[in-house]
This record gives C-alpha cells, structure tokens and sequence, in this order.
C-alpha cells in the first residue's frame, strides 16, 4: 500500500497539478496561440557484412517526431513531443514495421524571465553529442547517455557574462505511468520492478548542466545523479563536457565537436563506462555537406566498442534532405559494415 500510495502522489505531483502551475490568461492577453514542428524520417539501413550473420539485413523504417505548444506566452503554455518510431531491434528483414508512437514529453512551463520553470514529463539536460553529431549514424553511441522520458521538475537560469550562458537543473524520477508505454504497437509500461537508474516514482535523482558560447565556440558541462532502482548494483554519477566551434580550412568552413562522458555504475550496473565522440562536418561547394564521426565506448569488463562513420548530405529543397552513409562498428567483438539513406522533410505549423 505504501508504494501505491507514493506512486499514486508522484503521479499527482507531475501531472494532476499541471493545471495549477499553467499561468491564467488576464483579460486583455493575446488568445492561446498553438504552433507545431515536425521531423518527417524515412531510413533505410543495408548491413551488408558482418562477424555475426544475424546482423546482416536491410531494415526500412520511418521515424517522426512533432513538437507542439500550446501558449499563452512566448515560453509559458502547455508543451508535448510525440514520437512514431520502431520499438523492437530487427531480428530480420524489415519494411515498416514494429511502429510505436507514445509521448516523450508532456509539460507545462512558465517563463518568468530571471528563470523558466517546466513540470511534468521532459529530458533532462545532459551531454549534446546524442543530437549534435553530425551524419546518419554519429549519434549511435552517445545515444546511450541521453536522458529521456523522466518526470519532474526543471529549471532553465540565463547567465549574464560574456557570451550565452546558461544553467539547466532538474530533479527527476523515470516514468512508469501509462505514458511509458506506446500505441500501434506496445512496447509494454515500465514497472519498478524493472530496475535501472532513476526508477524510483519519486525525484531522489538529479542534473545541472552549463552551456552556452563564447565567440564562435559552444561548450557543455554536465552532472548527473541517478538513484539506483530495484536490484540494480549501484548509483550512477555521470559527468560530462562538450565543445564545438566552426574553423576555415581550404577555403570551407569545418565544424569540429568534441564530447567525452564518464560514469560509474552507469544506468545502476556494477560498471564503469566511458564515452568519445569527435565529429567533423564540412560545407562544400552547392548544395552537400560531408561529415564523418569516430566515437568509442569503453565499458568495464567488457570489450571496448568502436564506431566510424561518413555521410554526404543533399538539400533537395526547403527543409527536404536526403543523406548517403556508411558505418563501420566493432561492437561486442565483432565488426559489422552498413550502408544507410536517410530522407528527412522538416516542416511546421
């Protein structure tokens, strides 16, 4: 009865108190205004030749994701991203299938100028290589770290200084409400009794994260906190610290991105790991860019994983990009060589 209990006010806290915390419109305001962005994905991913022969298939899938807003001010409203994406690994040969759609993030947040304040579902800042590296496959194994799906309380400070600075705090628990599952296809409701880091129905873990520019450079630096869940061997502590900046060389504009991530017992496991990942994109003459990723993943007590990775990319028209690469990994042991497109059309409302 206690867990319930506690289950029952987490939830409460995080989304039956929503209408609460939404700011009420005075009279004379503007009326709500909604807008929508969306990422339309159609990949297809050919492994060609790998150590293990179950690897070797073409896997056809769409990804789409809408962020949409609900405001009644720049900054303050009710805020949603929904993602269409598979949930399932391909075990072979595959053409659109295993879709699940489900909400990565429902909130409401007001900005109060000195601060933004957000609560409800979100993901919490840390590390930006799981988005910013460049290439069809650069984000494959800083992906690992991201930190997605939690349920809490979040903070955005802006610094004065030189340059744009800025701290992001958040205390947070993994989501286990209906939320966590997905439609089309399940990908089932997480419990606690599953385990992993922040699993715990109430906000015993938390992130801060600096980042901002200075001139031409941007950087991050992350921290992290997450309870252990249920048998789980250990907390995680992770840090993390990013740079990018753009330079001239032969005539294009190079933009180099650095991240490394460290954690102990990384998602609640007994080990520590260590994550590289140095990114390179370059602007061309018309209308490609070329980029390419080396990244590494060094687990403890297990054999440390490689990924190289290349891709041109092509604007065909206002927000449609088609994108060719190829993809080198050396994972668990064994390598695997893959041939990708990717066809992205961004729009919004």
């Amino acid at each position: 009865m206690l867990g319930q209990s506690r289950y029952a006010l987490s939830t409460l806290l995080a989304f039956g108190m929503t209408g609460a915390f939404l700011p009420t419109a005075p009279a004379h305001a503007e009326p709500l205004s909604f807008s929508a962005d969306f990422a339309v994905e159609l990949e297809n991913d050919y492994t060609f030749d790998a150590d293990d022969p179950a690897a070797e298939l073409n896997d056809f899938f769409a990804t789409i994701e809408g962020a949409l807003a609900l405001e009644v001010a720049p900054g303050s409203g009710v805020y949603a991203t929904l993602v269409l994406e598979p949930i399932d690994d391909p075990v072979d040969d595959r053409f659109l299938e295993d879709h699940g759609l489900y909400a990565e993030e429902l909130y409401v947040a007001h900005d109060f100028g000195a601060a933004a304040v957000k609560l409800g579902k979100f993901n919490p800042a840390f590390g930006v290589a799981w988005d910013a590296a460049p290439g069809i496959y650069g984000v494959d194994f800083a992906e690992d770290y991201e930190l997605t799906e939690r349920v809490g309380l979040g903070l955005d400070i802006p610094l004065g200084g030189a340059g744009e600075h800025q701290l992001s705090l958040a205390a947070f628990f993994a989501d286990t409400s209906f939320l966590s599952d997905s439609v089309i296809e399940s990908r089932g409701q997480l419990d606690r009794s599953d385990g992993g880091a922040s699993n715990t129905e109430s906000p015993e873990s938390a992130s801060a994260e600096l980042s901002g520019s200075l001139g031409e450079a941007a950087y991050n630096l992350g921290l992290r906190h997450q309870k252990r869940g249920r048998g789980d061997a250990g907390d995680e502590t992770g840090v993390v610290l990013g740079l990018s900046r753009p330079l001239a060389l032969g005539g294009a504009e190079v933009t180099v991105l650095g991240e490394l991530a460290w954690f102990e017992n990384f998602d609640g496991g007994p080990d520590e790991a260590v994550y590289g990942t140095l990114g390179l994109e370059a602007d061309i003459a018309g209308p490609a860019v070329l980029s390419a990723v080396y990244a590494v993943r060094d687990a403890e007590n297990a054999d440390t994983d490689h990924l190289a990775t290349v891709t041109a990319d092509f604007e065909l028209a206002e927000g449609l990009t088609l994108g060719a690469g190829y993809r080198y990994g050396r994972e668990g042991g064994g390598d695997s060589h893959t041939l990708g497109a990717l066809l992205v059309y961004e729009f919004g409302i």
